[in-house]
C-alpha cells in the first residue's frame, strides 16, 4: 500500500514537470506569431503609407507641369499676338513713309520749278479770263489732293501711335510671363529632384523589414547625389549665360556708342550745311541731309536702348523709324541693311549665324534640362547676345518655314542645295523673309529675341539633314 502511493506520487510529480515546459513552449510560439503578425502588420502599414506619400508626389509634379504648361501657353499666345501686331505696324509705317516721300517730291518739284500754287497768283499770271479758270480750277484740285493726304496721313499716324501703345502694353505682358515661366520651370526641376528623393528614402524605410534597407540606403544617396549635382549644374548653367549676356551686351554697347557717335558727327555736319546754304535748293537738300542724319542718330539711340534690355529686363521700349525713312523697320529690332552685315564663312562653307562674335551659353547634345519640358537632349547651340542683334543666313537657299511656333517662338528655317537645313529660333519678332523666299548668305533674317518656350535672349541655331529631324552638330561646321 505504501510502495502504490510513493509511486502514485512520483507519476504525478513528473507529470506535472513534463506539462509545464510544453506550456511555456506553446506560449512563446503564440508570442512569436503575435509579434510576427504585428510587424507585418506594421509593415504593411508603412507600404501602404509609402504609396500614398509617392501618389500625393506624384500629383504636386502634376500640378506644377500644368502650372508650367499653362503659364507657357499665355505667354506664346501674348508673342503671337505681338507678331501680329508688328506685321501691322509695319505695313502701316510702310504707307506713311510712301505719303512723305510724295509729300517731299510735290514739294521739291513746286520748288524747282518756281509754280505758284496760290489761287490769286494764278488769276494774276493768266493772260485771259478762260485761262484763269483753268489755273484756278488745277490749283483747287492740287490743293484738295494735298489736303485729303494731309487728312489720312494724320489718321495713319494716329492708328500707328495706337498699335506701338498696345504694343509696348504686350512686350510688358511677355516679360512677367517669362520672369513667371522661368520660376515655375525652376519649381517644377526642384519638384522632381525632391519626389526622387523622397520615394527612394520611403522605400528605405519599407524595406528596412525586407532586408533591402542597405539597398535602398544606397538608392537614396545616389538621388540625394543627382540631386545636388542637376542644382550644381543648373546654377552653373545661369552663371554661364549670364556672363555670355554680359560680355555680349558690353560688345553690343560698344558698337552702339560708335554708331550713335558717328550719327552725331553726320548730324552736326548737316546742321553746318544747312546754315552755310545759300540758295532756297541748297538750303533745303541741307535740310534733307539733316533730317537723315537725326534719323541715324534715332536708330543708334534705339539700338543702344535695346542693348540695355538684358541687363535691365524690366525696360521696355517699342521704336520705329522716322517718318522720313523710305525703308519701314520692325519695332524692337535694329536690322542694319543687308549690304553692311558682316558674314565670314570658313572653310566649311557655313558663315557665323550672327553679325557679333560667337558666344555659347549651351553646347550641342545632351544636357540637364533647364526648363522640365526641353528634354535631355540639346538639338542645336545656343549663343548669347543682346535684344534685337541682327540673325544672318549661314548659308544661300530657299526659305521652308517662317512663322511661329509654341516652343520656337518666332523662327526660320532655310533648306540649302546640300541637302542641310539650318534652324534660327527664338527670334524678337516676325521674321524678315517668307515661305519660298530666295535667301543669300550673310542676308538680314530678323533680330534676337526669347519668344516661344525661353527665359532668356539668345539664338538656337540647329543644322538637320531633314526637316525637323536627323539634327547633326553645327560646332564643327561654324568652327566653334
Amino acid at each position: 500500500m505504501i510502495k502504490l502511493k510513493k509511486y502514485t506520487a512520483l507519476t504525478l510529480c513528473a507529470l506535472t514537470l513534463t506539462a509545464t515546459p510544453i506550456s511555456a513552449l506553446a506560449d512563446e510560439y503564440d508570442q512569436k506569431i503575435a509579434d510576427q503578425d504585428r510587424k507585418i502588420s506594421e509593415l504593411q502599414q508603412t507600404e501602404q503609407s509609402a504609396e500614398e506619400q509617392k501618389a500625393a508626389l506624384e500629383q504636386q509634379v502634376a500640378a506644377v507641369e500644368k502650372e508650367v504648361t499653362d503659364v507657357l501657353k499665355e505667354k506664346t499666345d501674348e508673342e503671337k499676338k505681338l507678331s501680329d501686331l508688328t506685321k501691322k505696324i509695319g505695313i502701316l509705317q510702310e504707307k506713311i513713309q510712301k505719303r512723305e516721300k510724295q509729300l517731299r517730291s510735290q514739294a521739291r518739284d513746286v520748288q524747282t520749278k518756281n509754280q505758284a500754287t496760290s489761287v490769286v497768283h494764278a488769276v494774276i499770271e493768266s493772260d485771259s479770263i478762260g485761262e484763269a479758270v483753268k489755273k484756278t480750277m488745277a490749283v483747287s484740285t492740287m490743293l484738295t489732293a494735298s489736303k485729303n493726304i494731309m487728312e489720312q496721313q494724320t489718321k495713319d499716324k494716329a492708328e500707328l501711335e495706337t498699335l506701338e501703345k498696345e504694343a509696348e502694353q504686350r512686350l510688358v505682358v511677355i516679360n512677367q510671363k517669362t520672369e513667371e515661366l522661368k520660376a515655375k520651370q525652376e519649381k517644377l526641376v526642384q519638384t522632381k529632384l525632391d519626389q526622387q528623393v523622397k520615394i527612394n528614402a520611403l522605400q528605405a524605410s519599407i524595406a528596412t523589414e525586407k532586408g533591402q534597407k542597405e539597398k535602398y540606403e544606397k538608392q537614396k544617396e545616389e538621388a540625394e547625389k543627382k540631386r545636388q549635382a542637376a542644382l550644381k549644374a543648373l546654377e552653373e548653367q545661369r552663371k554661364k549665360e549670364a556672363e555670355a549676356r554680359e560680355k555680349a551686351q558690353a560688345e553690343a554697347e560698344k558698337q552702339a556708342k560708335q554708331a550713335a557717335e558717328e550719327a552725331q558727327k553726320a548730324a552736326e555736319e548737316a546742321e553746318r550745311q544747312a546754315a552755310e546754304a545759300e540758295s532756297a535748293k541748297q538750303k533745303q537738300a541741307a535740310e534733307i541731309a539733316q533730317l537723315e542724319a537725326q534719323r541715324q542718330a534715332a536708330e543708334a539711340k534705339q539700338q543702344q536702348q535695346q542693348t540695355e534690355t538684358v541687363t535691365n529686363p524690366s525696360a521696355v521700349q517699342v521704336t520705329t523709324n522716322p517718318a522720313t525713312t523710305d525703308t519701314p523697320v520692325t519695332p524692337s529690332l535694329t536690322t542694319p541693311k543687308e549690304s553692311e552685315s558682316k558674314s565670314v564663312s570658313n572653310s566649311s562653307g557655313w558663315a557665323s549665324p550672327l553679325s557679333i562674335g560667337l558666344i555659347v551659353t549651351s553646347p550641342f547634345g545632351p544636357r540637364i534640362d533647364p526648363t522640365g519640358a526641353s528634354g535631355t537632349q540639346h538639338d542645336g547651340i545656343d549663343f548669347a547676345g543682346s535684344a534685337g542683334t541682327p540673325i544672318l543666313a549661314t548659308k544661300a537657299g530657299t526659305v521652308v518655314e517662317a512663322s511661329f511656333h509654341w516652343s520656337a517662338g518666332n523662327h526660320v528655317i532655310i533648306k540649302h542645295p546640300d541637302g542641310y537645313y539650318s534652324y534660327y529660333m527664338h527670334l524678337v519678332s516676325a521674321a524678315n523673309v517668307s515661305v519660298g523666299q530666295s535667301v543669300t548668305a550673310g542676308q538680314v533674317l530678323g533680330g534676337m529675341g526669347t519668344t516661344g518656350n525661353s527665359t532668356g535672349v539668345h539664338l538656337h541655331f540647329g543644322v538637320s539633314t531633314a526637316l525637323w529631324s536627323g539634327f547633326v552638330n553645327p560646332g564643327p561646321l561654324l568652327g566653334v
